[in-house]
């Protein structure tokens, strides 16, 4: 029994730590918006946008309550890096960009007209919000406690093979194709964060990677609804395998190619910077390659 304690106490620490997030998501949503709709008398759309801010805020603010007293440490991975930040996130939206401009170009994707651009404010809140919080999610929970117990190899697989699954859920995914991009994508992810460990970086570049999508009116991950919002009005034709189909480029054998020369490219970056680190139950021979100072999880 004693070889499975570690494991318990990480996955008792997910555990508070996913509460803490979700009780601040239901004060925000449940307490504090309501509260402020009945003072300020919100228009639908001003609301609207408030929400989407206001459960930003409150996906960070129980991850960092969790993080400062739970573990009674600072939150350095939440600093304001703008500089990091904002090239990080460039980033995401120029890797996401590479194989859908090649399937422009291929003719599989046809631009067949311009959308109404009043919906993207609303659309690119929702978006950051929900990249940010799968970024606490899978990378500063997960991620994090598993890498302080187990190391940091133990931390880029669990995680990022649990996100592949649950994005197989979504709709028109499925199959070989959808978990092994779901894979690499996440890997791509969790190699960022530790080569920044910022969760404002991987953060964005995972919103702008969304963003991307979306603005080129392609389905999002298997999303439909939001392609009538786009900029963009596109088609797509050719077997799936090659166009995503419904699932969107996300899953395409090109996306496949790409994410995973990324996914080699970051971890050798990863290796040579010495980044990898064992966690309190790794074998005592284990050195912590960590540099002095930097954040964990």
């Amino acid at each position: 029994m004693s070889r499975f304690k570690p494991a318990l106490r990480a996955i008792a620490q997910i555990a508070a730590a996913l509460i803490a997030v979700a009780v601040m998501a239901a004060a925000t949503r449940l307490a504090l918006l309501p509260l402020l709709q009945s003072v300020l008398e919100l228009d639908e759309q001003t609301l609207g946008y408030v929400r989407r801010v206001l459960m930003l805020v409150a996906f960070v603010a129980g991850y960092w309550g969790y993080v400062r007293w739970v573990e009674k440490r600072s939150a350095v991975e939440l600093s304001p890096a703008v500089g990091l930040i904002t090239l990080t996130g460039l980033g995401g939206a120029a890797l996401i960009g590479l194989p859908i401009a090649a399937l422009y170009l291929a003719g599989t994707y046809q631009i067949v007209g311009l959308g109404d651009f009043g919906g993207m404010a609303g659309v690119a809140l929702v978006i950051l919000a929900a990249a940010m919080f799968e970024e606490v999610v899978f990378r500063g929970i997960a991620f994090g406690i598993v890498e302080r117990h187990f190391g940091s190899w133990a931390a880029l697989f669990v995680p990022t093979i649990i996100f592949s699954a649950a994005h197989i859920f979504n709709a028109h995914w499925g199959g070989w194709l959808s978990f092994a991009t779901g894979a690499t994508i996440g890997g791509i992810w969790t190699l960022t964060y530790m080569l920044t460990r910022n969760l404002w970086a991987v953060g964005l570049n995972h919103a702008l990677w969304n963003f991307t999508i979306f603005a080129t009116g392609l389905p999002l991950t298997g999303m439909q609804d939001w392609r009538e919002l786009a900029p963009l009005r596109s088609e797509f034709t050719g077997p799936d395998w090659i166009s995503g189909g419904l699932a969107g480029p996300e899953d395409t054998v090109l996306m496949l190619v790409v994410s995973s020369l990324a996914v080699i490219v970051l971890l050798v970056i990863a290796l040579r910077r010495g980044l990898f680190r064992p966690g309190v139950n790794a074998p005592a021979t284990a050195q912590d390659s960590a540099e002095p100072g930097t954040g964990a999880g």
